[in-house]
């Protein structure tokens, strides 16, 4: 257990060290929140100015696109007047100093190329001439700027054909205006684009040759070179395919191709990791970002964290993208610095903090001390008063004072809740008691509406069997009648008067009180007691049936009767019934119901007689009521039914009954 003192000056050290260093990491975090939300900013900045640069250095190729457009339509190239032609080019070049050069090849192999060019003494133009008739020659002439010759020379070795170029090869497929993708030219072997137009008589005569204005890119590297992205930041321009269109380093765009040439490098083959990871971090590469759109990236080169930018230009046919990047470091360093001096403050205010606490936790020991003790008492059960020391200060001596109310106070609370508690301890034993006997009167009553419900599912089932027995019984009569009445009256007879027989019987086994076995048989049997040919045989000891046995009783002898008359002797003429019974010396009844049918059943009727159905069930039932046993013996010969009941007799006769049909 730790002292007052210890926690006290620990408290305080704790909540010093803890204020300085949240102060502390909030300035530092959102200082470097800030700052690389600035760097985000920077990188994002520099790549707007340099795709705005960009985009106005290409704007002059939308010109040369337009012009070239209407130097192809122009009737100058359809002339034979090369030197018109070669004046008019310079005209062109001379009003306009964005281009580097123009020229025209013919479908021949003739060129006609007009550029700038200071590598002669004097001049400023350089034309280059090539002659495909009567024999190929190459002539260059050196020009001053009011076009005068300063040098003239023959360069047969020049191999140079305009229809390998291309600018030539992209024109000939196309019936419009066309660009290059970067290149390096072939005179200056300076990078550049080409906007070029087929020249075509005709559709008939297809393609005379293609007009077309170099524009040079080397002053977009010139520009990145002056920006300042941060110490070490720095940006490119990168094409679609990965190659360094512009560098700040210049001596990065060149590389050797297979066969000796230049060609421009791509950003994994020059000494610029950054630049590398910029592009091959971008999530689907430079091919998905979309004209004018900026994606922001963060990624690590060279140990080291870096913010980048990539935007792609709008509006222009060249899908280049600029490419910005700078360590984060450069951004982050200053709060490094204050980082570390915040940390010495945390240490400084920290000691100067715990020697105040210890000496504060000196003063208040003694007097808070005896408060503990009191306190100590009181958890303890012992709510008198003890001698405090004085408090030295208003809020202990005020804490005192309370110390004595509280004790007053609970002496009294104690009383009151002991009271209470016993009250609510007897308000939870009755809530208790009538809590169990609502349980049971409830179980009472859901033991009585399942009982209900079982009984009233059993009456329906009932019902609905001895209506569909009626049915059949009814159409059985109906048909034994119609096979021995000469006329349809004496049919309706016939069957009326069984019918009538079977209702009769019907109500007779439902509403009999007390009434001799005898009886109850002959009365079920009556509607089919006289059917020609149907052997019909009651036999049997004199039984009286209590009150309590008569509905059972005749409830199974009613089924056994409506199941032989839908599969058995009953149905047709010529079947044979025999009901025997005997009474035992203990009050037992032994019932034999026998029949034989004329007509063996089929497959399915036997099948319906012998599947349990609610026929079966209920005769199961009506037998338990009865306390008796019931035997059933069904096969192609006939059916057997043996009923054993007992103490169904009231009194017995000496004499047997016997009623034949």
């Amino acid at each position: 257990m730790w002292s007052f003192r210890t926690v006290l000056t620990s408290t305080l050290v704790a909540l010093q060290v803890v204020a300085l260093l949240a102060i502390l990491a909030l300035t530092y975090f959102a200082s470097q929140s800030v700052l690389l939300s600035y760097a985000e900013q920077l990188t994002q900045r520099v790549a707007d100015d340099t795709t705005t640069f960009t985009q106005n250095f290409l704007n002059p190729a939308d010109d040369a696109a337009a012009l070239s457009q209407r130097l192809a339509e122009s009737p100058v190239l359809g002339t034979a007047d090369r030197p018109a032609l070669e004046r008019y080019f310079y005209e062109i070049l001379r009003s306009r100093i964005d281009f580097a050069g123009i020229f025209y090849g013919a479908a021949d192999g003739s060129f006609i190329y007009v550029s700038r060019d200071t590598t002669v003494e004097g001049a400023q133009y350089r034309m280059k001439r090539i002659a495909t008739q009567p024999t190929r020659t190459v002539e260059l002439v050196y020009l001053t700027e009011d076009l005068r010759p300063v040098s003239r020379r023959r360069d047969d070795a020049d191999t140079y054909d305009p229809r390998t170029r291309p600018w030539y090869v992209k024109a000939s497929m196309s019936r419009d205006v066309v660009w290059t993708d970067p290149y390096i030219f072939f005179s200056s072997q300076r990078p550049g684009i080409t906007v070029a137009t087929p020249v075509r008589a005709d559709d008939r005569l297809g393609m005379r040759g293609a007009v077309g204005i170099d524009i040079e890119i080397h002053a977009l590297s010139k520009f990145l070179d002056g920006l300042r992205i941060g110490e070490r930041g720095s940006a490119a321009i990168v094409s679609q395919s990965g190659e360094v269109i512009a560098h700040r380093d210049s001596s990065f765009l060149l590389a050797e191709d297979v066969s000796g040439g230049q060609r421009f490098a791509r950003v994994w083959e020059i000494d610029d990791p950054a630049l590398a990871q910029a592009v091959s971090t971008l999530p689907g590469g430079l091919a998905n970002v979309k004209p004018g759109e900026t994606r922001l990236t963060r990624f690590e080169a060279g140990g080291e964290n870096w913010r980048g930018a990539v935007k792609r230009l709008a509006g222009s046919r060249t899908p280049w993208a600029v490419v910005t990047y700078l360590p984060e470091s450069d951004i982050l360093g200053p709060i490094y610095s204050v980082r570390n001096i915040g940390i010495a403050v945390v240490a400084g205010v920290a000691a100067l903090t715990a020697l105040l606490g210890v000496l504060l936790a000196r003063a208040l020991t003694r007097p808070i001390g005896a408060l503990a003790c009191q306190a100590e008492r009181i958890s303890e059960g012992d709510f008198g008063d003890i001698p405090l020391p004085s408090m030295w200060t208003k809020e202990l001596a005020g804490t005192r004072q309370a110390m004595r109310r509280a004790t007053s106070w609970l002496r009294d609370y104690r009383r009151e809740n002991e009271t209470l508690t016993e009250q609510l301890r007897e308000a939870g034993r009755v809530l208790e008691r009538r809590v169990e006997e609502r349980t049971e009167e409830l179980e009472v009553a859901n033991r009585g509406l399942e009982k209900a419900h079982g009984n009233a599912e059993m009456l329906t089932h009932e019902l609905d069997h001895r209506v569909k027995n009626l049915f059949a019984i009814t159409a059985s009569l109906v048909t034994l009648a119609a096979k021995h009445a000469a006329t349809p009256m004496e049919a309706a007879d016939e069957a009326r008067g069984r019918i009538n027989a079977l209702a009769r019987a019907h109500a007779d086994t439902q509403s009999a009180r007390e009434t001799q076995l005898a009886g109850i048989v002959t009365s079920v049997l009556k509607p089919y007691a006289g059917i020609d040919e149907v052997k019909l045989t009651i036999e049997g000891d004199p039984v009286t049936v209590s009150s309590s046995s008569v509905t059972p009783l005749g409830l199974i002898l009613y089924e056994l009767a409506t199941n032989a008359a839908k599969y058995g002797a009953l149905r047709g003429s010529g079947g044979v019934l025999e009901v025997r019974w005997s009474a035992a010396g203990d009050g037992s009844v032994r019932m034999v119901w026998a029949e034989t049918p004329t007509e063996p059943p089929t497959g399915d009727e036997l099948h319906q007689a012998q599947h349990t159905g609610f026929g079966s069930v209920m005769l199961d039932a009506m037998a338990s009521r009865l306390n008796a046993g019931i035997q059933r013996q069904i096969s192609p010969e006939g059916l057997r039914v043996i009923l054993t009941m007992e103490k169904l007799e009231e009194h017995a006769g000496p004499r047997p009954t016997s009623v034949d049909a």
